[in-house]
């Protein structure tokens, strides 16, 4: 009789070992798959700043573009108006030679 009870009392146990050894791989599934969501979260927000740096640069590049462009335009407007005055001028000196001559 007490052979039974013996029997049947450290199967109980066996199985509660089971159950915690069943309930600390789950934890561990858990944890595991918990790493790799947040594994892929800092991958996809890396991704995503990434993408918007090079967004930024790319806006950068064609301000710095539009810049340099009409930085060129105004030196072209400035030339323009100094050639036409000295035009301007020889003009006025030719037809003071003629007043003169």
């Amino acid at each position: 009789d007490s052979s039974s009870s013996s029997s049947s009392s450290s199967n109980s146990e066996s199985s509660e070992a089971k159950s915690s050894d069943d309930e600390e791989i789950k934890q561990q599934k858990l944890k595991r798959k918990q790493i790799r969501i947040e594994r892929k979260e800092i991958r996809i927000t890396k991704k995503q700043q990434k993408e918007e740096k090079k967004k930024q640069q790319e806006i950068e590049k064609h301000q710095h573009k539009l810049e340099k462009e009409e930085k060129r335009k105004q030196k072209q407007l400035e030339k323009e108006e100094k050639r036409k005055h000295k035009q301007e001028q020889k003009e006025e000196k030719r037809k003071q030679r003629q007043e003169q001559g």
